[in-house]
């Protein structure tokens, strides 16, 4: 057995016994990445489609952040937010002036993110707007794991054994605006919504699906909040994805990709929601550290430069040409396609999804399932195009083996 061989069992072994059983792991372990590609324990290197769940949006060992990580840490890792640091108000002025916001609020995942909009949500009510404290959520969305985000979550798998959830959320059909029509009321002070559902299966929503969502909010005082933790930063084509629907939320959540895999999370907001928290009614003791966005400001340097996000939208209209081409040769086996920018939903009839990714891992790709039946690809930003025919190849010699 070799060195690393015994490491990795190790590894495992030690996992397995002390680690709790909350994640169903792939039979895999990854020791150090390079640009797209991972390496495990024997040494065999994999191609990421999966970028830690839309996290590594320039894969492994980007220069730029390590070089900024190093030397914010030989400077401050952390000191409280009683007090102003550099990085943090250089990132917060970097957000602002690219996307519709004013103020930024900084956390530490996209759970705490989907929390804090909650709290600014019906804060704004108490004080301003005069409203209820409810807010409508979408069916099949998924918002975090902690009990506000965990109940805005329109998933009741994800439910199960923790009732009774939060009082104040509720559901109805993602893409369809009439059923809020018929249950609005001045019960209600907003809507949270995901710009494209990822959990739920990478689904994309109407054109002007988002724009009357926005026209219900303003015409009923209500603030429109958009989930884009998964979505946002550079992974549609467009720097925010309510950027490819014309239209502008009140509040938007970001998290995953905007430290290049450091844990950060952000809520923006306009002034005019924004002023409704004041001294005491929020915090995060480890949001916006110095380490994170000084990260994040390297992350968010190399996202904003000239052509980046174009050449993300080239490769997006690529992956959607060449995984709709799979399905014309797969017609029975393929039900839908669904692409936007850097992710996509490739939905079968009939295979489990997790089966594919199995197989696609043994032969060196690196992809996540969701839904059952639903395999979703967000490969980091800089992925090539001779890296996505490869996929697309070895899914169809997956495919023909199935028949």
């Amino acid at each position: 057995m070799t060195q690393n061989a015994a490491i990795a069992m190790n590894t495992k072994e030690l996992t397995d016994k002390y680690i709790m059983n909350t994640y169903s792991r792939f039979d895999l372990t990854f020791v150090r990445g390079e640009g797209v590609r991972l390496f495990d324990d024997k040494g065999k290197s994999y191609v990421d489609f999966a970028s830690g769940i839309a996290v590594n949006n320039f894969g492994y060992n980007n220069q730029a952040v390590n070089s900024a990580i190093i030397n914010q840490l030989n400077k401050l890792i952390h000191v409280s937010n009683y007090f102003y640091t550099e990085p943090q108000a250089l990132l917060a002025e970097k957000l602002c002036k690219h996307s519709f916001a004013d103020k930024v609020f900084f956390c530490e995942s996209g759970a705490e993110s989907v929390e804090g909009a909650i709290k600014l949500a019906r804060i704004y009510a108490k004080k301003v707007s005069k409203k209820g404290y409810k807010i409508i959520t979408m069916k099949n969305s998924f918002h975090g794991r902690t009990f506000g985000a965990l109940t805005a979550t329109g998933q009741e798998k994800y439910h199960a054994g923790f009732e009774p959830l939060l009082d104040g959320f509720d559901y109805v059909s993602y893409d369809k605006p009439d059923e809020i029509e018929k249950i609005i009321g001045n019960e209600y002070c907003g809507i949270i919504v995901e710009p494209i559902q990822g959990e739920g299966g990478v689904n994309i929503p109407d054109k002007d699906y988002l724009k009357k969502l926005k026209d219900i909010a303003s015409k009923n005082d209500m603030l429109l909040i958009f989930d884009e933790v998964q979505v946002g930063l550079g992974r549609t084509g467009k720097l925010f994805a309510y950027m490819n629907f014309d239209v502008t939320p009140d509040i938007m959540t970001l998290a995953k990709p905007l430290a290049g895999g450091l844990p950060i999370g952000a809520i923006l907001a306009t002034e005019r929601v924004a002023s409704a928290f004041e001294p005491g009614n929020h915090a995060s003791t480890f949001g916006g550290g110095p380490l994170v966005t000084a990260a994040a400001n390297a992350f968010m340097d190399e996202l904003l430069k000239k052509g980046f996000i174009e050449s993300v939208q080239d490769k997006g209209l690529y992956i959607k040409s060449g995984l709709l081409e799979l399905k014309n040769k797969f017609p029975d086996e393929i039900k839908a396609i669904r692409s936007l920018g850097l992710i996509s939903g490739i939905e079968f009839f009939d295979l489990k999804a997790r089966d594919i990714a199995v197989k696609l891992a043994e032969k060196g790709f690196v992809t996540t399932p969701v839904q059952e039946k639903v395999l979703r690809l967000t490969p980091p930003l800089i992925i090539e195009k001779n890296e996505i025919d490869h996929i697309i190849k070895t899914l169809e010699e997956i495919l023909k083996s199935t028949l």
